[in-house]
């Protein structure tokens, strides 16, 4: 079932601008939205801890690290169970991953300027993706700085840790498209798009920019108004990965965006090309795709 909204309304648009119809179908989003079936991700990922560095936090002075024995020490993540050296184990470990400013990173214990003390450990923009596994024996942030690569602070050292899956699986590629999209300008305009067409298919990006190329007339609202890959006007700083549905090479995953309290469900239709997983499609809860949004309207 599809819920279009009404002429002269945009899809992310204040609710305030809209018409009564787009009122009621917006209250019946919200019903799709609370129905949604949704498992949380279980992934499967072997890091290594590579090398580590005395923390700015650490007292002026401090040359040796902490637990030196974990270089070289491997950490597995399989669904809620964290098999790592003792004290980076966990049990029940349930994953969130939040859009993290400087001066939240290390739980907030980087010097000031903030900003300053992160790049110099490494990370060259901010705001920054961080994976939070929350476990029974405490909570572990590892501080997303590449496609493979993180930042973990444990006691008085940073530890560089690398995933060491070659491929990506198909959470693993959205995971990334998110990483890539959440810590930059959210906003949908050509240049965005351009930057993310490495993760997306040929087809869909082809479709964006026949989007972009097509006159948008003075008195009407734009089709998209606000952020397709998160289905939001409102950037949410926080999400949950779902499990996949894979068929053959094309596989569909369900992200769950929480923001002030609610929470709504973003499916990405993945295509395999390759090795590679690359997203060729979005679709929202009330039927509407981002293929369909981004698709010449009729008579045009």
């Amino acid at each position: 079932m599809s819920l279009g909204i009404p002429i002269g309304c945009g899809r992310w648009l204040p609710v305030v601008f809209c018409t009564a119809t787009a009122l009621l179908a917006l209250q019946l989003v919200g019903v799709f939205e609370s129905a949604w079936a949704f498992e949380p991700w279980q992934p499967q990922e072997r890091w290594l801890i590579e090398s580590g560095r005395v923390a700015p936090w650490a007292k002026l002075g401090t040359t040796v690290l902490e637990n030196a024995g974990l270089a070289g020490q491997a950490i597995l993540v399989e669904g809620k169970a964290v098999t790592a050296p003792h004290s980076l184990a966990c049990e029940q470990a349930q994953h969130t991953f939040i859009v993290m400013p400087a001066e939240g990173l290390f739980e907030g214990g980087l010097p000031a300027p903030a900003g300053r003390a992160a790049r110099a450990l490494g990370m060259p923009s901010m705001p920054v993706l961080t994976w939070r596994m929350t476990c029974l024996n405490g909570s572990f942030d590892y501080h997303l700085v590449s496609k493979q690569g993180a930042l973990l602070g444990l006691d008085h050292v940073v530890w560089h840790v690398r995933r060491t899956n070659l491929e990506l699986s198909p959470e693993a590629a959205v995971l990334e498209l998110l990483r890539q999209h959440m810590t930059r300008d959210m906003a949908f305009t050509k240049g965005s798009a351009a930057r993310k067409a490495s993760l997306l298919t040929q087809s869909l990006t082809r479709a964006i920019a026949g989007y972009f190329a097509r006159p948008i007339p003075r008195d009407e609202v734009p089709v998209i108004d606000g952020d397709p890959f998160t289905n939001s006007q409102e950037y949410p700083s926080s999400f949950t990965v779902g499990a996949v549905l894979r068929v053959g090479s094309r596989a569909t995953v369900p992200v769950r965006f929480d923001e002030e309290g609610r929470s709504k469900v973003v499916e990405y239709r993945l295509q395999l090309s390759g090795t590679t997983w690359l997203v060729d499609d979005l679709h929202y809860p009330d039927g509407v795709t981002f293929r369909g949004l981004v698709k010449p309207a009729k008579g045009r």
